[in-house]
């Protein structure tokens, strides 16, 4: 064999087995940042490729940022797309004035929420009105944050864009959490005929209890516009027909970052305390309690990223509730 030959047969099989390899390897995830479509004030989301695009996969993951998200791509989101990588992971953004002038973003006409909350006070509770975690308005509008969510289910409800969609979760983790849960409870959850709708609702520092003395989002009173004209049967039915998780860490027992206004007490000392607290009475209930999972991630503190790639929580929203 002249040497040429061999030198070639070398390198091509060398080039053949770097192919074979890197075709193994699952592609690292990315991510931008786009605006919604027809929303005013402008709001964006993180995803790998825009909505319009489209997408021709079977799962679609609508991803909650946590209270200090909502002008950047997460960490977290790029860990919950690197562990379902076939689903299209989009993750609206709902951002705080402390977190625009922590990234050094001017006034650009964007909705902002929570103006009312003092970050810095964690005893003292806003008005729900413009609290996003609940489905309040975006500051001076008409804009609830669970419109957004709406809006998001309905595109993904687009044959034409969607065409082999057969499951939406809608999951969060701390911040995150918190929205879902009330979600579950007041939202529309509106999809096309044909796509599973699950929910995960991971880690929140509160939850809501159907207590009609106080103030949402803790109990029932003073809702905000989206949901002010539910019946508490209404928010008892949604609850007891969607299909939930319900997740914490077994070491999520600090009390940094943690609600600490009086309602929010009243639900216990830290968030593994106020998630078992919360399991008792999800449990009373049988009928709620069908709808329900309950699930401790064990050696896990108030980590998203690593719920996340837990492979109970994946097969939940590769399978639903079995």
């Amino acid at each position: 064999m002249k040497k040429s030959n061999f030198i070639f047969r070398v390198c091509a099989s060398i080039a053949l087995l770097c192919s074979l390899v890197s075709c193994t390897q699952k592609a690292e995830p990315t991510a931008s940042i786009f605006p919604l479509e027809g929303v005013e004030p402008a709001v964006y989301y993180t995803a790998p490729t825009p909505l319009a695009d489209g997408f021709d996969g079977e799962l679609a993951i609508i991803m909650l940022q946590g209270w200090h998200g909502g002008v950047q791509v997460l960490p977290e989101y790029l860990a919950l797309q690197k562990s379902i990588s076939e689903a299209y992971v989009i993750s609206p953004m709902y951002p705080r004035t402390e977190m625009t002038e922590a990234y050094n973003i001017e006034p650009d006409g964007r909705a902002i929420w929570n103006e009312s909350w003092n970050p810095q006070d964690l005893s003292k509770p806003g008005t729900p009105n413009d609290d996003w975690r609940g489905g309040g308005d975006a500051n001076g509008t008409e804009l609830s944050s669970f419109d957004i969510i709406d809006l998001l289910f309905a595109k993904l409800s687009d044959k034409a864009l969607f065409p082999n969609l057969k499951r939406i979760a809608l999951v969060g983790f701390s911040a995150g959490g918190q929205f879902v849960g009330r979600y579950v409870a007041v939202g529309k959850g509106e999809v096309r005929e044909g796509i599973e709708l699950i929910y995960a609702a991971m880690a929140p520092s509160t939850f809501l209890t159907l207590d009609e003395e106080d103030t949402w989002h803790y109990g029932l009173n003073n809702r905000p516009r989206y949901s002010r004209d539910l019946t508490p049967e209404q928010i008892l039915n949604n609850l007891r027909t969607r299909r939930c998780l319900h997740g914490c860490g077994a070491l999520d027992t600090l009390s940094e970052s943690l609600d600490q206004t009086p309602c929010a007490m009243k639900q216990g000392e830290n968030r593994y305390i106020r998630f078992q607290n919360f399991q008792n009475t999800v449990n009373a209930d049988p009928e709620w309690s069908k709808s329900v999972v309950f699930y401790t991630f064990e050696n896990i503190g108030h980590k998203a990223s690593k719920a996340y790639a837990d492979p109970f929580f994946a097969n939940y929203i590769r399978e639903g509730l079995k």
